[in-house]
Parts: C-alpha cells; sequence; structure tokens
C-alpha cells in the first residue's frame, strides 16, 4: 500500500484512516485473503499530488507514526516495506524509528537473493524477513524487481 496523505490543498489527498478503510475494503470485496499487507515507505517523484513524505523530517515521523498505529490496530498482519538508503532523506537519522516491531521487507539493490544477506538496516530493526534486491530487470519486455523471503 503506497501512502497518499501530502501536502496539497485540502481535501484532496485523503487521511491515513480513510485510504486505510478503502484499501481493506477493496481486498474484503474482491475476496481476497492476504497473509500480510505491505505498507510502502518511500519517497515519490515531487510531482507526485500526494506523496506524503516531503512534510519535513519533524511531520513525516508524525505521519508514519500515525500510519503505524493504525496497521497495528487494524486486525491485520503488516510490515514496512523501506530502503535505507531513502531514510534519511524522510526522517532525522538513519536510526529514526517508526514501527520497528513490524516485519521489515528491505530494498537493497546488491543482486543477491535471500533474507540472510541483508545488511543494511534502519529505523531500529536488526533484521529482515523479506528483501527487494534486484531492481528493474527486464523479463519478457518488461521491468520487474526481484525479492526474496523468509519462509
Amino acid at each position: 500500500m503506497l501512502d497518499g496523505t501530502g501536502t496539497q490543498a485540502k481535501g484532496k489527498c485523503k487521511s491515513p484512516a480513510i485510504q486505510l478503510a478503502e484499501f481493506e475494503a477493496a481486498i474484503s470485496g474482491a475476496g481476497m485473503t492476504l497473509d500480510y499487507r505491505w505498507f510502502d515507505v518511500e519517497p515519490k517523484g515531487t510531482g507526485d499530488a500526494c506523496n506524503a513524505w516531503n512534510l519535513g523530517n519533524a511531520a513525516n515521523l508524525a505521519l508514519a507514526k500515525q500510519w503505524t498505529a493504525l496497521l497495528q490496530q487494524s486486525g491485520n498482519k503488516w510490515g514496512i516495506y523501506a530502503n535505507g538508503n531513502q531514510w534519511t532523506a524522510m526522517f532525522a537519522s538513519r536510526s529514526t524509528d517508526i514501527g520497528s516491531d513490524l516485519p521489515l521487507w528491505a530494498v537493497q539493490d546488491d543482486h543477491k537473493p535471500g533474507v540472510s544477506t541483508v545488511h543494511t538496516f534502519m529505523g531500529g530493526w536488526t533484521s529482515a524477513v523479506g528483501k527487494q534486491y534486484d531492481l528493474d530487470v527486464q523479463v519478457c519486455g518488461s521491468g520487474v524487481d526481484k525479492d526474496s523471503f523468509d519462509s
């Protein structure tokens, strides 16, 4: 799930609670059963109308904490998808913890599969359950990312 809270004109970007409710309703309405849901914490392009992670370090942290509290209260299993190399662009430091009690799906574009090969952490995490290790690989003419997960 991508956040779309942002700083644009009031009423154009939905609150975290509304976004989460709509996301969960779409999953339920489609009859999907998911073991985990993943919340994507990474900055988007500056032209992205509701890019949440452009608020400044303190406001980004407050928003991230709001999101993680909602995710934990949702009754579903959630994890955080994030890239440690982008962390300090969003938060005050690489050690800023937004919810390290949630599982981490780490981006580490080193072309080495295996969760045990994650060696760069941020935000209080010391381990990951997933790793995105190869970005934008061409498969059958389309760009895909390669990932590894613990079983």
